[in-house]
């Protein structure tokens, strides 16, 4: 899972590995208050990858055949979801996606934004931390993974 940057406007790119269907979501990752007493703020989309390489517009339209996942509670364990309908300044959002397995986290705020160029994509490094690195690195990287 990578973060791009198109017409000002944050994008997920999700390499789907040829699986027949995939999944986007991102989410407040701001770790206030008490654990099962905050809501989990998200946006996910699923659908079947029309190629390889997915790009959906964060909060956007969803591609043709895809659709947005609304908000639901989950009585199994106890928390409110609410749908993410805008990124805020100052918050912390992980986005991550799954296709034939699950792709590595990114986090990011919208001050990661404009360190993004074009071709570029902030990308996973290791586990914890994140790094801007070219489109096409970072595809080459996730289909060695496939």
């Amino acid at each position: 899972m990578a973060l791009a940057v198109q017409d000002g406007r944050p994008v997920g790119v999700l390499v789907t590995c040829d699986d027949r269907d995939a999944n986007i979501r991102v989410f407040e990752n701001d770790h206030q208050g008490e654990p099962g007493k905050r809501p989990l703020i998200r946006w996910r989309i699923g659908g079947p990858p029309a190629s390889e390489v997915v790009e959906v517009a964060l909060l956007g339209q969803p591609p043709e055949g895809w659709e947005v996942a609304g908000a639901v509670d989950s009585p199994a364990t106890e928390v409110d979801v609410e749908l993410l309908t805008e990124f805020r300044a100052g918050v912390t959002y992980t986005l991550d996606g799954s296709s034939r397995s699950d792709a590595l986290s990114v986090d990011f705020t919208l001050a990661d934004l404009p360190r993004i160029g074009p071709d570029q994509v902030l990308a996973p490094h290791g586990h914890n931390s994140t790094e801007v690195v070219s489109r096409e690195t970072f595809l080459r990287k996730a289909r060695d993974r496939c």
